[in-house]
Order: C-alpha cells, then sequence, then structure tokens
C-alpha cells in the first residue's frame, strides 16, 4: 500500500543505523539494487522538475497580482473579509446585543 510522504513512519537520518541499511542491500540482487537506482534518480529528477515548475507558476502568478494591483495588503483584507463572512454565516454564530451583554455580566 503507497501511503505517499506523509506516512507516520520514520526515516532514518544519513548514518542512522547503517548495519540495517548494509543487510536490506544485501538482500536484493545486483539487477534489484540497479533498478532502485534508476528509480531513485528518476525521482529526484521529477522532483527537480515540479519544483522548476512551481517557482515558474508562483512567478507567473505574483506578475499577475502585480498587473491586477493586488498586493499582500488587500490580499489579507480579503482573506479577513472572507473569513468574517464564513463565521458569520454558519448557524453558531449568533450575535450578541447590549442587552446580552449586561445580561451575562449580571448588570
Amino acid at each position: 500500500m503507497d501511503r505517499g510522504l506523509l506516512s507516520s513512519d520514520t526515516v532514518s537520518e544519513v548514518g542512522e543505523d547503517a548495519a540495517a541499511t548494509v543487510n536490506m542491500t544485501e538482500n536484493l540482487s545486483e539487477e534489484e539494487q540497479e533498478e532502485l537506482r534508476k528509480e531513485l534518480a528518476k525521482v529526484e529528477e521529477e522532483i527537480q522538475t515540479l519544483s522548476q515548475v512551481l517557482a515558474a507558476k508562483e512567478k507567473h502568478l505574483a506578475e499577475i497580482k502585480r498587473k491586477l494591483g493586488i498586493n499582500s495588503l488587500q490580499e489579507l483584507r480579503q482573506n479577513i473579509t472572507k473569513g468574517w463572512q464564513d463565521v458569520t454565516s454558519t448557524s453558531a454564530y449568533v450575535p450578541l446585543t447590549n442587552l446580552d451583554i449586561l445580561c451575562v455580566l449580571n448588570l
């Protein structure tokens, strides 16, 4: 079962439990080790490519926002406004009146 990057298994640090690592590679044939090395190189290359694509998309996003005149402060305001609208639209939100506050304070 492929559990992905978010699995709860621990990842050994470099040099950690070297004896166990050596034993694992002894159980693999030369052919299996070579296949895994090729797969490792391929996955590392894919990660590098995806990182480059992500960086290019983030740069493009920043350029679009700049052209639209959207800056960080405006984004923050929009996020806060949207968040507040989400809160007030829930059934759990009940606005308090001055009378409610006085009752809570027993005044």
